[in-house]
């Protein structure tokens, strides 16, 4: 068996919305009867998986596809965390490209549809020479560009992408432009679009802001982040769509609160006045940094607003760089997102164009 069609899903930035594709694909190609793969040359360390630490997006797709085997198969390149240098040899990049292609080689057996996930931008792997542009030249796979709506910002990051890939020869199939706002929706149809037409690229899809896929329960982020709820247990299954982090005065704090939506408001949990803002501003969750206990005074409000108080050890910043590597994410429990992910693809996306169905 040959494989049919590769498809590389690659961002402009990061959290553009590459898996909610490579999900949506994956189950509209296997609903058309065809034998799906996936795989995904470079990862980051995120989830724990068959008693090592892998990729979430490998995880998720190996359990959605019933993919077999170690997860180094389908991931054989992980970077862990932020300072990942020190791991690797640039000197010896063609030995890690080999090993890419090793794996994609065993991963692709079998298979018709090849689902190829870019790491976090498009450049991500040059160090070893295994940005996506390269990878996919090697794989001969074409690649779809999603990229988040940015207002007419946009434009630009797709066309300074278009230029970067052909410096590589890599074939470029089109973009998807995603979380569109329904008031944005008619510029880009109008405006945007055109615009990138006339410069030869073609839109594959212009897919709406969903809160499903942009939210996450407080519950979800309770168990990924650990730490101690203290009040308000009531409130563990609202959504949360927006991360704050308050390190400012009272009344500075309300008015910023209270211009967002749905919000998780990370602060010092010495910082009750702050935590008091928050609360009245209407919060869905707070999390209280430093293990530093608040005034007991809060906890009876918490309750009564239904907000949970989760205190972790962490500081601020390590608190808000590991909540950002959990929201958008679609775990592989998650069958409500699975299925809007599918749904929000098959109804927005050019996918028979994709599929070459």
């Amino acid at each position: 068996m040959m494989v049919e069609k590769r498809v590389y899903i690659a961002s402009t930035e990061e959290k553009a919305g590459k898996s909610v594709i490579a999900i949506g694909l994956a189950l509209i190609a296997r609903n058309l009867g065809k034998k799906v793969g996936y795989f995904k040359s470079i990862g980051v360390e995120t989830s724990e998986f068959k008693d090592r630490i892998v990729d979430e997006d490998v995880k998720t797709m190996m359990k959605l596809l019933d993919l077999k085997g170690d997860p180094k198969l389908y991931s054989p390149i992980i970077l862990g965390g932020e300072t990942f240098l020190d791991f690797f040899d640039a000197d010896k990049s063609s030995k890690y490209i080999e090993d890419i292609l090793s794996a994609y080689k065993e991963a692709s057996r079998e298979k018709e549809v090849m689902l190829i996930e870019g790491a976090t931008t498009l450049s991500s792997g040059a160090f070893l020479n295994c940005s996506v542009p390269s990878i996919s030249s090697r794989l001969n796979a074409d690649i779809i560009l999603v990229s988040r709506f940015k207002k007419d910002h946009t434009v630009d990051d797709v066309l300074q992408a278009y230029d970067y890939a052909s410096k590589y020869g890599a074939s470029v199939l089109g973009v998807i432009i995603n979380r569109v706002p329904d008031n944005m929706k008619e510029r880009v149809e109008n405006v945007i679009k055109p615009l990138l037409e006339k410069n030869g690229v073609r839109v594959l899809g212009v897919m709406p802001e969903d809160k499903l896929l942009s939210s996450i329960p407080v519950r979800e982020i309770y168990e990924a982040i650990g730490g101690n709820l203290l009040a308000g247990e009531e409130g563990m299954d609202k959504m949360v769509e927006t991360i704050l982090v308050g390190a400012m005065s009272p009344e500075s704090a309300m008015r910023y609160f209270q211009k967002a939506k749905n919000e998780l408001v990370i602060t010092g949990g010495d910082r009750t006045d702050i935590v008091f803002a928050a609360l009245e501003a209407g919060a869905r969750a707070i999390i209280l940094t430093g293990n530093l206990y608040p005034s007991v005074k809060i906890f009876p409000r918490a309750d009564e607003l239904a907000v949970p108080l989760i205190l972790v050890p962490y500081d601020t910043y390590t608190t808000l760089q590991i909540l950002q590597g959990i929201v958008g994410k679609i775990r592989p429990e998650d069958q409500r997102r699975i299925d809007r992910a599918k749904e929000i693809v098959a109804e927005n996306v050019d996918w028979k164009h994709i599929l070459n169905e």
